[in-house]
């Protein structure tokens, strides 16, 4: 997806696209960080969820959405800027990289955002992964049978859930090498 396209489809959910992640940085892979919703309290993990029978699913997810954004501290730094992963690839084999987006006054994450197939699979279907600018926080959100489930990790570098996968990605012979370079970045940088 060009810029154009992307910046588009981010805008639809209320965000600013300011630009892509250099892949130099040593920050957690998307695919990777997509895990999150396998860590355990104990690892700084978090939960929430909302009921998909919910007459007003869209408001009470979206509201959800940003109280563990603002609570968590993925909105802490710079702004509301945050990082999003997202398919930088046109290719039958996708490669998720992180962009940074600034939240604007009038957003719909949850509705409009995942409409518009960046950040889900359609109205009140999100599928997305988040990142603080730090890297210090993961937001990531899906949908189960019954509801849409958001997890968020702090510290994501502590996690041992996160760093047994990783561990693991780098040994798979079918990780793409841009993650498989991007985790073995991330896991050596947190020694």
């Amino acid at each position: 997806m060009d810029d154009i396209a992307l910046s588009a489809s981010l805008a639809q959910a209320g965000l600013e696209l300011l630009g892509e992640v250099d892949s130099i940085d040593p920050l957690i892979p998307p695919t990777l960080a997509t895990f999150a919703s396998s860590c355990s309290s104990e690892e700084g993990a978090l939960g929430a969820a909302v009921d998909l029978g919910d007459p007003r699913v869209r408001e009470k997810a979206n509201a959800e959405w940003y109280r563990l954004a603002q609570d968590g501290g993925l909105l802490a730094g710079v702004g509301s800027q945050f990082l999003v992963a997202v398919n930088r690839t046109e290719r039958d084999s996708p490669q998720w990289w992180w962009v940074r987006v600034e939240l604007l006054n009038e957003w719909d994450i949850v509705g409009a955002g995942a409409a518009s197939r960046i950040l889900g699979n359609g109205p009140c279907l999100p599928s997305f992964v988040m990142l603080s600018l730090d890297g210090n926080v993961i937001l990531r959100c899906d949908v189960g049978q019954m509801s849409i489930d958001f997890s968020m990790v702090r510290e994501p570098h502590h996690a041992q859930t996160l760093r047994q996968h990783g561990e693991w990605m780098v040994e798979w012979p079918r990780t793409d090498e841009f993650t498989r370079t991007a985790t073995r970045r991330w896991l050596g940088s947190h020694r």
